[in-house]
């Protein structure tokens, strides 16, 4: 069903406010989730928002800086909802880069929030290069295993070019866990090939999936196990079978500024000069390569034009009663 995004937006703010969010850290929760939504990315958008909702009223405090090491830092999310703590761990790492030409800023005992790409968008519009990157509870494992032992341990970058900021944004596993809960409620099947059973074998069945797959075999184990090492053990967080909750889940924030404090303005240039080579590789189907971001970019583009946005009949009614409007 098409929904003004406008109403989406008013029963959005009306969960936050209800569970004791300002006028302010309501507009920054909605924007962070609504943004996911009008990107296509469903699994990210208003779904996940009714769910991290839940959570909202056991927020403690502030995030603040628990250890700083100058480039580098440890924030404590404080409980805080999702999207305020990590904008606040993106603001210190954004500062150091500046400071320092690279900031590693690494967070736990926080809320989750959506996509990934909204907030590496957010340090690349500084002129930086942005990666982030979070773990979760041990969900994931290897075509062959039969048991999960790493989070789903999604990753995102993002820098600056002519025409607008390209974002890669992507999980480290064929189909990312919101696929599966709601497949769970009854929106949307599963794929073969994306999960499977506690016997390690291909499921379709969501009642009957115990794992997501990691994508791309060995090659896709080992940048996993990457990002599990830079959300883990680089800060001295839980990883894989020992995170038990998602407050132990650890989250880490790279900016780069190629100024270095100096003056070198050419990034964005050298970056667009690239982007259009890539852009002009034919391909075999008679288009051209395809970039990261810039068809989310379309969807958004065209939802603001219409001034609507599709929602699942489901979800919709999901989130009208999480305002207090069933």
């Amino acid at each position: 069903m098409h929904v003004p995004i406008d109403e989406v937006r008013q029963l959005m703010t009306a969960v936050c406010t209800g569970a004791g969010l300002s006028e302010v850290e309501s507009s920054r929760v909605v924007d962070h989730f609504l943004d996911g939504e009008l990107r296509g990315k469903t699994s990210h958008g208003v779904a996940k928002f009714c769910f991290e909702s839940q959570f909202f009223a056991t927020r403690a405090g502030e995030p603040f800086v628990a250890e700083d090491f100058g480039a580098v830092a440890v924030v404590d999310g404080n409980r805080e909802v999702g999207p305020l703590s990590v904008g606040f761990a993106v603001d210190v790492v954004i500062e150091k880069a500046r400071r320092y030409g690279i900031g590693l800023v690494g967070m736990n005992n926080t809320q989750r929030h959506g996509a990934l790409g909204y907030w590496t968008r957010r340090i690349a519009e500084q002129g930086q290069l942005g990666v982030v990157m979070n773990t979760s509870t041990a969900d994931s494992t290897v075509v062959g295993a039969t048991r999960s032992f790493l989070g789903v341990n999604p990753l995102s970058f993002a820098f600056p070019a002519e025409g607008g900021t390209i974002v890669a944004d992507l999980s480290t596993t064929v189909a990312p866990m919101g696929r599966l809960w709601e497949a769970r409620r009854g929106n949307g099947g599963l794929e073969d090939g994306q999960f499977v059973d506690a016997s390690g074998s291909f499921t379709t069945d969501p009642d009957e999936a115990a794992a997501a797959v990691i994508f791309g075999g060995h090659k896709g184990f080992a940048l996993s196990l990457l990002v599990q090492l830079l959300t883990g053990s680089v800060f001295g967080f839980p990883m894989g079978e020992r995170i038990e909750s998602l407050l132990d889940t650890g989250y880490a924030f790279i900016a780069v500024d190629p100024s270095f404090g100096g003056e070198r303005k050419t990034f964005a240039d050298e970056n667009s000069a690239l982007v259009r080579a890539l852009a002009s590789v034919p391909m075999r189907d008679g288009g051209t390569l395809r970039l990261f971001g810039r068809e989310s970019d379309a969807v958004k583009a065209a939802a603001l034009a219409e001034g609507r946005v599709c929602l699942g009949t489901g979800v919709f009614e999901r989130l009208r009663s999480c305002a207090g409007r069933s």
